[in-house]
């Protein structure tokens, strides 16, 4: 599973990164759904936004354009949407600049901090990072956090480890409640291995 391989590094190197990347990309080719999102995009009024998200997130992480539209495909539920048929269950988020801006904004200047290359690698690695409000995600995620991970410092280095933790935002105690996708329990195994590679 690449995002456990994700888990298993203390800080990736430049080549981890791009295998880890490469694994977190599986079958998904920016080169061929980018199209596709911009035309419906383009339909429902939106390809605007999208495009001024996409180079706002280029120009905050030195990426790529085709890289930020892939990011940013993945985060809004787009790639998924077009994986399943455009199914009509499913609806990816709109894209808005303002709060593109808004969130990388927090990324820079919030209590992460992150540098263009530690926000690349975030996003890389947990493009869900910025699909939500980022504040509030970050809040939730350190106030159901064991409480050795809780400080903004013992976060923010968990952070650069396990970027997937932004998307933590309920813990069980182990009385399971069927919320496994954000819960810090199930993933607690991982991140312990983390830590202690990281020692």
């Amino acid at each position: 599973c690449w995002r456990q391989s994700a888990f298993l590094s203390p800080r990736l190197d430049a080549h981890s990164r791009g295998r880890v990347h490469r694994r977190a990309s599986g079958g998904f080719s920016s080169a061929s759904v980018i199209p596709q999102i911009r035309q419906a995009l383009e339909e429902s009024g939106s390809l605007k936004q999208w495009l001024e998200s996409a180079a706002a997130l280029s120009q905050a992480c030195s990426l790529e354009l085709e890289e930020a539209e892939g990011i940013l495909a993945k985060s809004a539920g787009w790639s998924t949407w077009l994986a399943v048929n455009r199914a009509a269950y499913l609806k990816p988020e709109d894209p808005n600049a303002q709060e593109t801006l808004d969130a990388l904004r927090f990324f820079r200047d919030g209590p992460l901090k992150l540098t263009s290359e530690q926000l690349r690698d975030v996003l890389r690695a947990s493009p869900k990072a910025l699909s939500k409000n980022p504040q509030e995600a970050y809040q939730a995620a350190r106030q159901t956090a064991p409480e050795e991970f809780q400080s903004p410092e013992a976060f923010r280095e968990l952070v650069l480890r396990c970027p997937m933790v932004l998307e933590l935002s309920f813990n069980c105690g182990h009385s399971c409640a069927a919320a496994c996708n954000r819960c810090w329990c199930p993933a607690m195994n991982r991140i312990k291995q983390t830590v202690d590679v990281g020692r």
